[in-house]
């Protein structure tokens, strides 16, 4: 067994020395050769016999351990190296698989707990809730953990050099949203595996509180309501956590696939400009530019809009009109007045069916103008109408049931016979 304070007194003692070797350890094992001139770096006045001794001296308390299969080449012990980076706050993601692994073992451990308070264990239930509790800080411990890393990938990626270009820059936040941040909503959800192991492990907690107070009481009540309460704050550090990894990280994935988008279909749009000159670009998408392009730019929705635009474009193809075709006025047709469709209408008289003449005047009509020349003339007092039986019409949008009417002149009606006068 290796003596902690002399670990510990090396570590205090050595930590300038040390520090800077994290980070090369970070990028990989270092041979001997390389030890020796990265401390000959930070100690230029120190004799070779010094620093060798410092190098035996830190293998002998295995702050340096060899690498398997490469006896000359070493690295920093997986536990110092923990701890130096809780030291130096720095915080390294791990993997969303591991909170699934913790609660699969809070849930076997509730199954203990039951176990044992069945048969009455109050030695073995008090272990098994003790490890409960353990088990629970070991997820807090990891959830805040987690956070801390996911603040570091997004200040890397706000603070990384702009000359490379930004999906490089947002690499490291593309692959922590797939690997970390999707699972983790999964995860998280009303219906996934976190919140139905939470819910399993705390039935399985205010049950034994219940019976405990009804059969006899075998371990403390303040064990059990503290291990409660962790849980709950389990809970709600994950939630938290799940929120703060989408405000983090959402804006600059949005930004990177907008910037995907946008590359794209520039890209598009130059390679169409250079095939067929300016006019395949979409003259759709022009008014963006007419005022000064330099006071106005457009919003990033009618960039990323246009540039959409340009992706998909396709010209329309060009229609000629036939030569032996007949054209058709391009001016729009006024619309027919009262008076003229009185005049047509008297010209037409006697009309046996007043909507079927509007039908044969107007076969291109719409349907709400023929039925508003239908009550306008049937309605005139210079015509006698004549109510007809409901029949069917066929306008050119729609089908009509209604009953139409016969229209003569009213002065041509004749008169009604006059009772002759009796013989005074």
């Amino acid at each position: 067994m290796i003596d902690p304070k002399r670990v510990l007194r090396a570590l205090a003692e050595h930590w300038t020395l040390l520090e800077p070797l994290c980070e090369r350890f970070d990028q990989g094992t270092l041979s001997l050769v390389e030890l020796r001139q990265q401390l000959a770096a930070q100690l230029p006045a120190a004799p070779p016999a010094d620093l060798t001794a410092l190098l035996d001296q830190w293998i002998r308390l295995d702050i340096l351990v060899p690498v398997a299969k490469s006896p000359n080449r070493f690295e920093l012990n997986a536990q110092i190296h923990d701890f130096l980076a809780y030291l130096r706050r720095e915080h390294r993601l791990g993997l969303c698989l591991e909170i699934e692994a913790y609660l699969r073992h809070l849930e076997r451990l509730a199954g203990h707990i039951l176990d044992a308070f069945e048969i009455r264990d109050g030695n073995d239930l008090a272990r098994q809730l003790r490890l409960l509790d353990m088990r629970v800080r070991d997820v807090l411990k990891k959830l805040a953990n987690d956070e801390q890393a996911l603040i570091a990938v997004a200040e890397r990626a706000k603070t990384s050099d702009r000359q490379i270009p930004l999906r490089q820059r947002y690499a490291e936040v593309l692959a922590t949203w797939d690997e970390y941040v999707e699972p983790m909503i999964q995860l998280v959800a009303a219906d996934g595996a976190f919140e139905q192991g939470v819910r399993r492990v705390e039935q399985v907690l205010l049950k034994l509180l219940g019976d405990q107070q009804r059969l006899g009481q075998l371990v403390d009540d303040d064990l059990l309501l503290r291990t409660h309460a962790r849980i709950l704050e389990m809970q709600t550090t994950a939630q938290l956590t799940l929120r703060r990894a989408r405000e983090l990280l959402l804006p600059l994935r949005e930004e990177a696939r907008r910037h995907n988008a946008v590359t794209r279909g520039a890209a598009l749009a130059l390679a169409a400009i250079r095939r067929k000159g300016l006019d395949a670009v979409p003259q759709a998408a022009l008014p963006l530019f007419t005022r000064p392009q330099s006071t106005f730019l457009g919003t990033a929705g009618q960039v990323e809009s246009y540039v959409y635009a340009l992706a998909r474009f396709e010209p329309r193809p060009a229609h000629f009109p036939k030569a032996s075709g007949s054209r058709k006025s391009q001016t729009p047709r006024p619309p027919r007045t009262a008076r003229e469709m009185l005049e047509r209408c008297e010209q037409a008289l006697p009309l046996p069916d007043l909507m079927q003449w509007l039908l044969d005047q107007e076969p291109d009509g719409a349907t709400d103008e023929l039925l508003y020349w239908f009550s306008r003339l049937s309605r005139d007092a210079r015509f006698q109408r004549e109510r007809l039986e409901r029949r069917e019409y066929l306008t050119r949008t729609h089908q009509l049931s209604l009953s139409s009417y016969a229209l003569i002149r009213a002065a041509d009606q004749p008169a009604e016979p006059t009772a002759p006068a009796s013989a005074g």
